[in-house]
């Protein structure tokens, strides 16, 4: 049920919820107390996260906490959900992805 995989879920979770917030890796971890290099570490879901973290990021980014974990509920907290079933939504599920690797890029 669950294994090392969902470090890398609850990681891309993370990566996403900052970038959408457009917060540096620096700045957010400075917010959470810890280096940047272990904030890229728990992004790339090589180092685990401890609930603490979990729940100050959860106040960061102003999500519950189901949001660090779940992918759909990261795009809600976005209004992201279910837009490749909607019509009139602006973007789908893959001009979002597109869109995070541009800004990732700093495009």
């Amino acid at each position: 049920m669950y294994d090392e995989g969902c470090l890398k879920k609850i990681g891309a979770n993370i990566r996403f919820l900052r970038m959408m917030r457009r917060i540096r890796q620096q700045d957010l971890a400075e917010s959470l107390g810890i280096s940047q290099t272990h904030l890229s570490n728990m992004e790339c879901g090589r180092v685990n996260c401890s609930l603490k973290q979990l729940l100050r990021l959860a106040n960061i980014f102003d999500c519950q906490l189901e949001a660090l974990l779940d992918a759909q509920k990261a795009a809600e907290c976005w209004g992201l959900a279910d837009a490749e079933q909607e019509e009139d939504k602006l973007y789908t599920k893959s001009d979002i992805e597109q869109l995070l690797k541009l800004v990732k890029k700093g495009i």
